[in-house]
């Protein structure tokens, strides 16, 4: 065990900003992983409630780089431990997600991770929570599908939708970064969902070829989007009971823990009207009264405060502007898991 400090000076006062925590770093085996993360556990004495960090999408390690400080700061301060590891294949865990069992590879490590922490005295079984960003969206539902340990969740920047859907939403909205006029964005988005859909060649071939005469689509290239329809003998038709069709809310709908949403006013990689809508309805039906949905205004994907939300921005950000978070937005998480266990 060691002992770190949590250097968050420009977003606490200078009284808080370097607590000292306990951390412990913990090695487990999942499936082909070896996964190697930190435990932070709050000052005071246990058992604690532990929120689980769950990563979006890319190489992210236990911290994520300087992102995840200021929020694990918050939730140390609110009396919950704060556990996370180096996703496989990056730090010290070993292996390679597979993309074509991506969801649920992931989500088994969160469950082997849930049943370690279950085990040890210092962190309260029963209260046993998730925060998750992004691709966690997906991720975090097939946790609640297979286990009953969860008594809350934390979802940021989390899709509302299928992985099609949220897909034609980000490339189009890029497109619209790069020039593509705004009255075009409705049936462009349309069409790159139907892209995928095509059950045919020829369906495939019409839907690209129909996209390729929007004026502004050419800035894709940049992000890597194919433009020219591929060979027919590279072609294939998406599996539509794949994990690409899968719609999270599914599993959000009816759910009876708490859980608290938040969505970047600017987010340009899922939809965050859509996304808040959905799971406004799907909290509405499970009616417990600590659920929260938030569109933090001037923020993007991460809420990071952000111009325009596009991720050309993203990528020219400044490595100690990607903790420039608003303080209403680590507020909020720190009240709300204040008050969950006050029972307020």
């Amino acid at each position: 065990m060691r002992v770190t400090c949590l250097s968050v000076a420009l977003l606490l006062p200078l009284s808080l900003a370097c607590a000292q925590r306990s951390v412990e770093e913990i090695t487990f085996q999942s499936g082909p992983f070896t996964v190697v993360g930190d435990l932070q556990i709050p000052e005071g004495s246990g058992p604690f409630p532990v929120v689980i960090f769950v990563h979006g999408d890319g190489p992210n390690n236990r911290t994520s780089g300087v992102t995840y400080p200021p929020i694990m700061e918050r939730v140390l301060r609110a009396g919950y431990a704060t556990f996370a590891w180096d996703k496989p294949g990056t730090g010290e865990s070993t292996g390679a997600i597979d993309r074509s069992r991506l969801q649920h590879q992931r989500a088994q490590i969160v469950l082997d991770a849930i049943e370690l922490l279950k085990q040890r005295a210092d962190i309260d079984a029963e209260w046993v929570g998730m925060w998750g960003i992004s691709q966690a969206g997906y991720v975090m539902p097939r946790v609640l599908d297979r286990s009953d340990d969860i008594a809350f969740m934390i979802a940021v920047g989390c899709p509302g939708e299928a992985g099609i859907d949220q897909g034609a939403y980000l490339i189009t909205a890029q497109a619209v970064c790069g020039g593509l006029a705004l009255e075009d964005r409705e049936e462009v988005e349309r069409l790159f969902g139907m892209v995928d859909r095509a059950r045919t060649y020829e369906e495939y071939v019409s839907y690209k070829e129909a996209l390729a005469a929007y004026p502004g689509i050419e800035s894709l290239r940049s992000l890597g989007v194919t433009m020219e329809p591929r060979p027919q003998e590279d072609w294939h038709m998406d599996d539509p009971e794949g994990d690409y069709f899968w719609n999270p809310m599914q599993v959000v709908d009816g759910l009876t823990i708490p859980v608290l949403a938040f969505f970047g006013e600017r987010d340009t990689q899922a939809d965050p009207v859509q996304g808040a809508e959905a799971y406004r309805a799907a909290l509405a039906h499970g009616g417990n009264p600590h659920s929260r949905v938030e569109i933090i205004p001037g923020t993007d994907h991460n809420i990071l405060v952000s111009e325009t939300g596009c991720m050309a921005e993203r990528e020219q950000r400044p490595r100690e502007q990607w903790r420039n978070y608003p303080v209403a937005y680590l507020d909020a998480i720190e009240e709300w898991l204040i008050a969950l266990r006050q029972g307020s």
